[in-house]
């Protein structure tokens, strides 16, 4: 945890990102068995919509998150470009989905 406090704010969000990501795909999974209850389909809709939400806020703030470590993160190249891909991973993912679809590869 020593660790953790020395890291730059960029840093802290680009491990966030990756984590929030699965926890929402997750989230997005196990809703799924609350579909078709009459009483607790409540908890379907609103959970789906949330992860939904979550998940494309995440791919804009990738994006952003990923720009402001340019910019802002003074180490060398080697670790930065590490820390960009781990900030920058979700947005990759989402665009690499995209032009796959795209060109009908999936």
């Amino acid at each position: 945890m020593k660790n953790l406090k020395n890291l730059h704010l960029t840093q802290k969000i680009a491990i966030a990102i990756p984590v929030l990501f699965i926890l929402s795909g997750l989230t997005k999974r196990y809703v799924e068995r609350f579909r078709f209850s009459t009483d607790f389909r409540w908890i379907y809709e609103y959970g789906s919509i949330g992860a939904f939400l979550l998940i494309m806020f995440l791919v804009i703030f990738s994006f952003a998150n990923s720009i402001l470590m340019l910019r802002d993160l003074k180490i060398e190249w080697p670790k930065k470009i590490l820390w960009l891909l781990l900030s920058s991973s979700v947005f990759l993912l989402a665009a690499g989905l995209m032009i796959a679809i795209e060109f009908d590869i999936v």
